[in-house]
């Protein structure tokens, strides 16, 4: 009887152990797994925060050109308030072409 006991125990104890085994090496593939997945965020990262800063440099340019285009329309009317003969002109051909610069087909 006792050897039937012990026999069941060493079994037991030995499938304990293979499942202690086959817990390690899943722990180790998980392991690699999240460090992969970590370096792949601080890429990621380090990526949104190229596209971001970019992103911000264009913007900033697009409004000082929009700001200086501005100015220069600005200087292309009179003194008295009116638009002086080449603003017409260009206001002319852009009525004649479907708009202005910017203009998005009114």
């Amino acid at each position: 009887m006792e050897g039937m006991n012990l026999a069941k125990l060493e079994a037991v104890v030995e499938k304990m152990l293979s499942n202690l085994q086959d817990i390690k090496r899943e722990n180790a593939a998980l392991q690699v797994q999240v460090e992969a997945k970590n370096t792949k965020i601080s890429e990621l990262e380090l990526k949104i925060n190229a596209l971001t800063s970019n992103q911000d440099e264009v913007s900033s340019r697009v409004t000082s050109l929009l700001s200086s285009i501005e100015d220069w329309e600005k200087t292309l009317e009179g003194s008295d308030g009116e638009k002086n003969d080449a603003h017409v002109g260009r206001e002319e051909r852009e009525e004649s072409r479907g708009g202005g610069l910017f203009s998005l087909g009114e």
